[in-house]
């Protein structure tokens, strides 16, 4: 294995990745209607509050841009590592992933907005989708479940981020092989790579979404009290 962080094409791929990621398309949408979405609602920059704020149309709009963040620079990852790759061959996991990841870290932390940004979801959604589709159909299924019990996109979302950890770590154990739904991901060593990117992108969800967690818990109390 090369010096990663002193190849170019590398680093090239990671830097056009975040940067994609960092693209505030929600925030865009709403300044563009008269809003400012750091200002209303939740504070947040992402398609939820869009959505609360100015619609569910406008919504769906921000959370497919915030899905295409994650699909596209995964997409792209093979053309930006051509370098990394002989005839025919497929680009190395642990490349395709942190490209994905470093979308990731873009939406959540956008340069673009001063470091603020979205909780990760929608984006992570569409890398997941992008290189591992079971997996993302398997999380989303976590979140439609906990939303219809719930009734609290945010919650939901922290359902289906320790359902993506229990996946994650299940890969990392070795508990058993999925590789008969893996795409990219066919050998141990790339599930394990795969579980635990899983597990990393999916703590960061469950941080981003603190807020959530603490004003479901009171309102929890406030109702029993």
């Amino acid at each position: 294995m090369t010096d990663l962080f002193s190849d170019s094409s590398f680093m090239t791929a990671l830097l056009c990745s975040y940067l994609i990621g960092s693209i505030p398309f929600s925030y865009i949408i709403a300044r563009l209607n008269g809003v400012d979405l750091l200002k209303v609602g939740s504070g947040n920059p992402g398609a939820t509050n869009l959505s609360r704020n100015l619609g569910k149309k406008l919504g769906a709009i921000g959370l497919g841009f915030d899905l295409l963040k994650g699909v596209v620079p995964v997409l792209l990852a093979p053309f930006f590592l051509s370098d990394h790759l002989g005839t025919g061959e497929q680009l190395p996991v642990y490349l395709g992933l942190s490209v994905g990841a470093a979308a990731i870290v873009g939406h959540c932390f956008s340069p673009f907005l001063l470091g603020k940004g979205g909780k990760g979801v929608a984006t992570t959604a569409g890398v997941l989708l992008a290189y591992e589709p079971w997996i993302a159909i398997s999380i989303l299924a976590f979140w439609g479940i906990a939303l219809m019990r719930i009734r609290s996109v945010g919650i939901s979302s922290v359902v289906a981020a320790l359902g993506g950890n229990l996946l994650g770590a299940t890969m990392m154990a070795q508990v058993f092989s999925f590789k008969g739904i893996l795409i990219n991901c066919g050998s141990v060593d790339d599930q394990r790579i795969l579980g635990l990117t899983l597990v990393i992108i999916c703590l960061l969800i469950i941080v981003r979404h603190r807020s959530n967690i603490r004003e479901y818990r009171e309102a929890r109390s406030a109702a029993k009290s």
